[in-house]
């Protein structure tokens, strides 16, 4: 009666990531396979890895020539624009043989990951009970996948119509290249938000969880109690058919302790019929929320329950910010490169709006028009990645607060046990480093107001290069002053 259909040993961590693994086999940046298991690394995933760095390599040479470049620019005689453009490329692609290469080099870590997170993903599942729509986020994930395929299809498409129709450039290898530099990057960027957001999911069960101590049972809005107050009117299965179905008696004992027990605020629910309204529905909130299906704590616990809860969610909490300090170690460089790659770009393609306004030349509109769409899907790439590490960070930190707020409220009547398990869990908050960094930068607002100072600033220079003319001898606004000769002959 499982809503996912997946088999009880299977990892829900795992399933959820199976879209996003294909995505990077295909673009080379998972050259093993997906866990730590047989046959890891085959002769197959290298011949592919092989073919990949042969067309990578294929599409350098191409682009490193002069002559060819000379005939892409010919109609917008511009020097800079010529070697912006000219330089981006090519750092795409050696960027695209790099990142491949590390990801070789570091495969051993990602398998660690991958075993950390798939470890805290089943503690999470079988200890407190939360559960995922499998199904609907992994459709989520793979319409994102296709929706960045298509926008790339139709960006080098409109290059077609727009330059090589209009302008009548045979632009083939341009486009060959373009594909493979940003197949990499789409996968790169889809592989480090998802990492992000599932450390973000995972952290905001265990500010949910620990919630429980404050014995208000308060809904979040990032988490759903399954059942709770079911209002739906779809058809729901009686407890004692659930227990029949498993090949179980109904279980008359726990039904009339649970009558017993006293409710304090929105009724709990120990045990959970196997479908909740909208749980496999398509939607943004069934995809972000988090689903409990019964909380642990209540005001009949003891004091012990609560400790060794405490210690299980503190160990949790412990073990994401080593997940954070993986993906730094594992995705940051690659990230940095290629973040330096699009602030390239994006200079040199604002430089393009300029020429576009400036000149009124028809070629120069035609190639702002394409550069538009790549600085929308550079953005897009940066906001998304910034966003994603910025609310893991911010849902990590939260936990302090949370420990800060339960003390105030119940230093009174935790014991001296409780008490000191919430002081500890606080400092380690405080003590363990939850940034998403490169070693340079951390990825956060801060990098992107960053990036849009240096981007004003690099665009006033190139157009200062473009505005103000050569000053030669030949120059008519060179004045040079006369000199007198003296005669020194007596």
């Amino acid at each position: 009666m499982n809503n996912d259909n997946t088999k009880p040993n299977a990892s829900t961590f795992c399933q959820i990531m199976k879209p996003i693994y294909y995505m990077s086999k295909v673009a080379g940046l998972w050259p093993q396979s997906f866990l730590r298991t047989s046959p890891g690394v085959t002769v197959l995933d290298i011949a592919y890895l092989l073919v990949l760095y042969v067309m990578f390599f294929f599409c350098i040479l191409v682009n490193s020539n002069a002559k060819l470049w000379d005939y892409y620019m010919k109609p917008f005689e511009s020097d800079i624009l010529r070697y912006g453009l000219q330089t981006h490329l090519v750092n795409g692609l050696n960027l695209g043989v790099l990142i491949s290469t590390i990801n070789v080099v570091q495969y051993k870590r990602k398998w660690e990951y991958m075993e950390l997170l798939d470890t805290v993903t089943r503690v999470v599942e079988q200890e407190f009970h939360v559960r995922y729509p499998i199904r609907v986020v992994q459709k989520f994930i793979t319409l994102i996948i296709c929706a960045e395929i298509l926008y790339l299809m139709v960006i080098l498409t409109g290059y077609y119509f727009l330059i090589d129709q209009t302008l009548n450039i045979t632009t083939t290898y341009l486009y060959v290249s373009y594909y493979m530099m940003n197949i990499s990057l789409l996968a790169l960027i889809n592989e480090y938000a998802y990492f992000t957001v599932h450390i973000r999911r995972l952290f905001m069960i265990v500010n949910r969880l620990l919630k429980q101590l404050l014995l208000s049972d308060a809904n979040s809005s990032d988490t759903v109690l399954l059942d709770q107050n079911r209002k739906s009117k779809t058809p729901t299965i009686a407890y004692d058919e659930i227990f029949t179905i498993y090949g179980k008696g109904p279980q008359k004992e726990f039904e009339t302790s649970t009558r017993n027990v006293r409710r304090n605020g929105p009724s709990k629910v120990s045990v959970v019929a196997p479908a909740s309204a909208g749980f496999n529905k398509l939607s943004t909130q069934t995809v972000y929320a988090t689903f409990v299906t019964q909380l642990k704590i209540d005001h009949q616990s003891s004091m012990d329950t609560i400790v060794k809860t405490i210690n299980r969610l503190s160990v949790l909490h412990y073990h994401l910010c080593d997940a954070i300090r993986l993906v730094n170690r594992i995705s940051s460089l690659s990230l940095m490169l290629h973040f330096g790659a699009m602030f390239v770009f994006l200079v040199f393609g604002l430089f393009t709006f300029y020429k576009a306004f400036n000149s009124g030349s028809w070629a120069f509109r035609i190639m702002a028009l394409a550069n538009g769409a790549w600085i929308a899907f550079y953005i897009v790439a940066i906001l998304s990645v910034i966003t994603a590490t910025t609310a893991a960070q911010n849902s990590g930190r939260l936990t302090g607060d949370i420990v800060h707020q339960i003390i105030r409220k119940h230093q009174n009547h935790f014991s001296v046990d409780v008490i000191e398990k919430l002081s500890t869990l606080s400092l380690q908050v405080k003590m363990r480093d939850m940034s998403f960094s490169c070693g340079l930068f951390h990825f956060d607002w801060n990098l992107f107001g960053s990036i849009l100072s240096a981007l004003a600033m690099y665009l006033v220079f190139l157009i200062q290069f473009d505005v103000t003319p050569p000053v030669g001898l030949n120059s008519p606004n060179l004045t040079i002053p006369s000199i007198e000769l003296i005669d020194f002959t007596m």
